[in-house]
């Protein structure tokens, strides 16, 4: 058996009307024998799992399913990590897919290179109409000036934190770092990415596109529908990165990227509190995350200073329910220049 150079996570969750787009990636012959793919069943209600053991059948030496109660995103990447075989691995969620035009040949560049992280684009597309909205993370649009295709140290790289879809990063890392995912917990993408970049020493970045990654596009604005859901899990994994943070990053310059990627979460937590109700349970948990931050992070804490925070700090938050209700008329994408002075 061809020794396997990717191995592939697929997070499938009641994905059945979209899982064989994803698995079709690996169907070819120039890629089949090369990849680890394990489609990890959170759990679904529905014929996830029957369609993946289908591709088993077929290609036994190239899928494997495995099967787990549900425990989200966090879960399904400790479980695929834990399995892996590959010298490489990458995550890929069973809505998604990886190109077919470029899967191949990425393939054949991970058997030169001894990086312990690979960048790499990937595309948007939209759910229904499978029409491209844009490319993401792409050499021109970002990364122009670092050479393709060389290995580089990620401490010599300023402002770089990688995106999950962009991830590639050696097998051996996560596990000589015993790199595990909290579960039952949304935006764990940013805990994985944050882990990785602060684990590996070596970065290389490739040039073609990997992965199709879909987007839902409706009338209901997503993003802040999602955040008024699960916001507590966004205060669960900042306060959880803080602290890793402040105990593992030891490189300063690293520390330095994480340092400003948190602060960014940090802003956005305080924009997912005024895009709720503005109850009077909302608004002690607010005034129980700033104090927080004031007392265990004052550096993150004195560079969150928009004029309505600063108003709010002095009033102990009690014009919280307007702003949050002034928002909630608006009902339109979260947008970050909230902070602005």
């Amino acid at each position: 058996m061809t020794k396997k150079v990717l191995s592939v996570s697929i997070a499938a969750y009641n994905v059945s009307k979209m899982l064989k787009q994803a698995l079709d990636s690996f169907l070819p012959d120039d890629v089949a024998p090369y990849v680890d793919v394990m489609i990890v069943d959170d759990g679904s209600k529905d014929d996830t799992a029957e369609i993946a053991r289908a591709y088993v059948e077929r290609l036994p030496d190239t899928f494997r399913v495995i099967s787990k109660e549900n425990g989200g995103l966090g879960s399904t990447l400790n479980t695929g990590i834990a399995a892996a075989t590959g010298k490489y691995f990458k995550q890929l969620n069973g809505v998604d897919y990886f190109s077919t035009e470029n899967l191949a040949d990425y393939l054949a560049f991970l058997q030169t290179t001894d990086a312990d992280l690979i960048h790499t684009p990937f595309i948007q597309f939209e759910d229904g109409t499978g029409g491209i909205i844009q490319e993401l993370g792409g050499y021109r649009e970002s990364y122009a000036h670092f050479p393709l295709n060389q290995t580089l140290r990620l401490e010599d790289i300023e402002d770089y934190i990688p995106v999950m879809p962009s991830v590639t990063v050696k097998t051996e890392i996560l596990r000589k770092n015993n790199i595990t995912i909290m579960e039952h917990c949304f935006y764990t993408d940013e805990e994985f990415t944050l882990k990785v970049y602060n684990c590996c020493d070596t970065v290389c970045f490739y040039k073609k596109p990997i992965s199709y990654n879909r987007v839902v596009r409706s009338g209901q604005n997503v993003s802040v529908a999602g955040a008024r859901k699960h916001y507590k899990d966004h205060v669960r994994m900042l306060k959880n990165m803080l602290d890793y943070a402040s105990k593992e990053v030891t490189n300063p310059r690293k520390k330095k990227n994480i340092d400003n990627k948190l602060f960014e979460a940090t802003a956005f937590q305080y924009i997912i509190f005024f895009a709720l109700k503005g109850s009077r349970q909302e608004k002690e948990e607010l005034r129980q995350f700033d104090h927080f931050l004031k007392d265990e992070y004052p550096s993150i804490y004195n560079r969150i200073d928009g004029r309505q925070i600063k108003v709010l700090r002095k009033t102990d938050f009690n014009g919280y329910k307007l702003l949050a209700w002034q928002k909630m008329q608006k009902d339109r994408r979260l947008k970050r220049n909230f902070f602005e002075r």
